[in-house]
This record gives structure tokens, C-alpha cells and sequence, in this order.
């Protein structure tokens, strides 16, 4: 199976390994399309990127409601609620992407913008929960696909009243992890069914405080494929986020 949610170093590019995925990138459309977004704005940036995406979907028989998670990359994560505008028009409520939005300045593109898409042609059951949290945003917590769940990157969120876990770092990815829990036993997996976990930090020395809270909850932390990536800011003050993939029990 392949990971949901990729990196700028780990973008795959679909080989026809699998006919019912599909895996590009903002660059690669505009590259594609020969399409200089640099003198928009963010929205209309936004807006032009989904539109390339539904020309380039249609041309390989994907629709854009395939699509079922994106990496969005921005320089100003401020202007957050604008990209959030423009996938309410084109996503549907209840069936929105999973997610992880990130600040990172230094993108590859000219645009203020870089989005990263996975899409699958087939059923996904998409997994919204306000139980659980409150998704603050047009993007879903999980989603299932075949026998396999892949998730929105969780925050240190309390479940109880939304509140963010501040000042304690191993407090916060406990929270993260328990967020995570509860998600997965929700969709039908565990924390032990995950094979894929991406951890998201703003200062990547603290990442042995991580792999030590994860080793209380995770016994099979050495078969799991991990990695993480070092980011500037996130939509909220907060250090850390995690996201999975897990096999369904």
C-alpha cells in the first residue's frame, strides 16, 4: 500500500503500479500547464491549482472527488482561512480530505502555495467524529480505503473542551497520541495496526522526547516506517502534530 501522506523529498510519482491511484503535486501542474501563479493571490492561487487538478484528473480518469488527502504547504500560514475558503467550494461536506497544513517558507514553487495530492478511484469512507475533536477546517479526521486507514495529522488538542495543551511538551504529544487512539479505535484500527507515522515538529531536538512518549504507547515501534519533518508553524500555537496510516484490525 502506498503512504498517504508525503513529503517534498517523498512525492511519489503514480507508475501504473496500482491503476486506482493517483499521486501529483502543485508543481508538477504547473509545470504541466505552464503556469506562472506568482503574481496572484493566495486564493486565486488556491482556486487556479484545483482547477489544473481537475484537467489534469479528468485526463487520466480521475474526477476530483477522488482526491482524498493533501499536503498543503504555505510561507504565511496566516492567510490559512483563504486556502480554507477556496476547498470548501470544491470538496463536499462530510467527504472533505484528510490533511495536514503546515508553514514552511523555503517551497520549491514561485506561489505561495504548494499543494500535494494523493487520490484513490474507488469507495473511501471518510471518518468525522466531533467526539472526538472539532475539525477547525474543510478536511476530515480519517479516512478508510480497501482495508487501510490514513489520517489528518492530530493536534494536542483536548477532546474534552478543544483546549490546547501549552508549556508541556511530552503532555502535548501524550494528548497527541491519545487523540490519535482514539481515532484509530474509532475507524476500526489500533495504535499497534500502524505502519506509517509521520511526526511534524518545529524544533527537531525535541523529537527524542517524542520517540519516548510513542514507545509508552506503541509496542512495535521499530517496524513502523517513521519520519519527521521540521516545520515553521502550524494553524494554532502549538509544536507538534502526528499523522498515520494504519491497517484495519
Amino acid at each position: 500500500m502506498m503512504d498517504t501522506l508525503r513529503t517534498k523529498e517523498n512525492q511519489p510519482v503514480n507508475n501504473g503500479a496500482d491503476d486506482n491511484y493517483l499521486f501529483f503535486s502543485s508543481l508538477e501542474l504547473i509545470d504541466y500547464f505552464v503556469n506562472n501563479l506568482a503574481d496572484k493571490d493566495i486564493r486565486t492561487q488556491t482556486k487556479r491549482i484545483l482547477e489544473m487538478a481537475r484537467v489534469f484528473m479528468r485526463k487520466k480518469d480521475f474526477k476530483l472527488e477522488d482526491i482524498y488527502s493533501v499536503l498543503i504547504m504555505v510561507k504565511n500560514i496566516g492567510l490559512g482561512s483563504q486556502i480554507d475558503e477556496v476547498f470548501s467550494l470544491y470538496f463536499k461536506e462530510g467527504n472533505y480530505p484528510i490533511r495536514v497544513f503546515i508553514q514552511i517558507a523555503d517551497l520549491e514553487s514561485t506561489a505561495d502555495v504548494e499543494l500535494e495530492f494523493s487520490a484513490y478511484r474507488g469507495q473511501k469512507k471518510y471518518i468525522n467524529n466531533g467526539k472526538l475533536f472539532l475539525s477547525e477546517g474543510p478536511f476530515s479526521q480519517g479516512v478508510i480505503i480497501e482495508n487501510y486507514y490514513h489520517g489528518s495529522a492530530i493536534q494536542p488538542f483536548s477532546s474534552l473542551d478543544q483546549r490546547l495543551i501549552e508549556g508541556d511538551f511530552k503532555q502535548a504529544v501524550r494528548q497527541c497520541l491519545e487523540n490519535l487512539k482514539n481515532t484509530l479505535e474509532s475507524a476500526g484500527s489500533s495504535l499497534n495496526q500502524i505502519y506509517s507515522f509521520m511526526v511534524y515538529l518545529k524544533d527537531l531536538n525535541a523529537l527524542p522526547e517524542v520517540e519516548e512518549i510513542v514507545g509508552q504507547y506503541i509496542s512495535n515501534q521499530s517496524e513502523i516506517l517513521q519520519d519527521a519533518i521540521k516545520i515553521e508553524q502550524f494553524k494554532g500555537n502549538h509544536n507538534i502534530e502526528i499523522a498515520c496510516s494504519a491497517y484495519l484490525c
